[in-house]
């Protein structure tokens, strides 16, 4: 969805409290939102709470909508503040995003296509365990969700250049593990030639 669309959504929302156009949004939102408040809270039942209470809010206080510059950065926020209030108020462990997992999907890709995604997409998840959980949680803001290294710094209170730092690690990962995969497959493949005489 693009940013002309989030805001004829807005707009819709504030001046026609069009609740087709919230649902749209809230639909759009809620994995990205929902993945997020899971890397601060324990439990699916906790993040679907914080979620439904950002976008319970954002319905009541629907006339100002449109004052909202950025959409996207003000709901990460909202879920970040709720997450840290509920993990305050229950005492909560940070949880561990081990199990964040990129998602990958093309309806029109064959079935070659898909293999070879979904290898790419392990390679990717398996070099991503290997760096810290918040040098994880900076790649998937930055790669997944498109936000800007900028927002991202704002978002987790890091300074940019401390983002640049984890995008570089787990880039660093990503191609160390692109490159192993491909020398594994270039052994196999060695051990597989039959030599004719």
């Amino acid at each position: 969805m693009t940013e002309t669309e989030i805001k004829y959504l807005l707009n819709d929302i504030a001046l026609n409290n069009n609740r087709a156009s919230f649902k749209r949004l809230y639909l759009f939102y809620y994995s990205k939102l929902f993945w997020f408040a899971k890397s601060f809270v324990k439990t699916d039942e906790a993040a679907e709470e914080i979620i439904d209470d950002v976008f319970l809010n954002l319905w009541l206080q629907r006339a100002r909508l449109t004052d909202i510059n950025n959409f996207s950065n003000y709901c990460y926020m909202s879920v970040k503040n709720k997450s840290l209030t509920q993990v305050s108020k229950a005492k909560l462990n940070q949880v561990s995003i081990d199990d964040m997992e990129a998602e990958v999907a093309d309806s029109s890709a064959t079935g070659e296509d898909k293999l070879i995604c979904g290898d790419t997409a392990k390679i990717i998840n398996n070099s991503l365990n290997k760096v810290s959980d918040q040098c994880k949680l900076v790649f998937k803001l930055v790669k997944e969700d498109g936000l800007k290294y900028r927002e991202v710094a704002e978002l987790l209170d890091l300074s940019v250049k401390t983002v640049e730092y984890h995008m570089g690690n787990a880039l660093k990962q990503i191609s160390l593990g692109i490159l192993r995969s491909q020398k594994e497959h270039l052994a196999i493949a060695a051990d597989g030639v039959i030599i004719h005489k």
